[in-house]
């Protein structure tokens, strides 16, 4: 997926509120300050996305799935609005909920059968975030399906 390229990504977003109704997830898509973040709300199932997060940002489909991440992850709703505080935080339930988000967009690449062997033209094609680099080398890693080599270390990684 392109960065620029607005059919594809609103396909991803299209896969993710999908794969969100599956899931009994409701969800509300709402323009505001491109500052204000999006959030979720676990008690009730739901999510609600600022689609003009910094200004129609290419990263709004992650942000979905990142928000997804929340109410899959099980835990109580301990941080329901102090998320907004710290939004991008690196606390476990921001961290892990990335992750969820990551594979879940991976998920969908790999059904669109994009066949990346490389995880950082998996990172721009599908605008994640760069504090996503090391978790989507380890994913590539875990995989196990894709070749690709391993910049830091030199080596080729099956």
């Amino acid at each position: 997926m392109a960065v620029d390229n607005n059919y594809r990504k609103n396909q991803l977003i299209t896969y993710l509120f999908n794969y969100a109704y599956e899931h009994d997830i409701g969800y509300v898509f709402f323009e505001s300050d491109p500052n204000n973040p999006s959030l979720s709300f676990k008690n009730e199932r739901e999510i609600c996305i600022n689609m003009n997060w910094h200004h129609h940002s290419p990263e709004v489909p992650f942000t979905v799935a990142h928000e997804i991440g929340h109410i899959m992850d099980g835990r109580p709703n301990l941080k329901q609005y102090n998320c907004c505080l710290d939004y991008g935080g690196l606390d476990d339930e921001e961290r892990d909920a990335d992750i969820y988000g990551l594979h879940l967009i991976y998920q969908y690449s790999c059904g669109q059968e994009d066949n990346f062997y490389d995880p950082i033209a998996f990172v721009q094609s599908y605008a994640i975030p760069e504090r996503m680099i090391k978790e989507t080398y380890k994913m590539f890693k875990d995989e196990g399906e894709f070749f690709y080599i391993d910049k830091s270390q030199n080596t080729l990684h099956a």
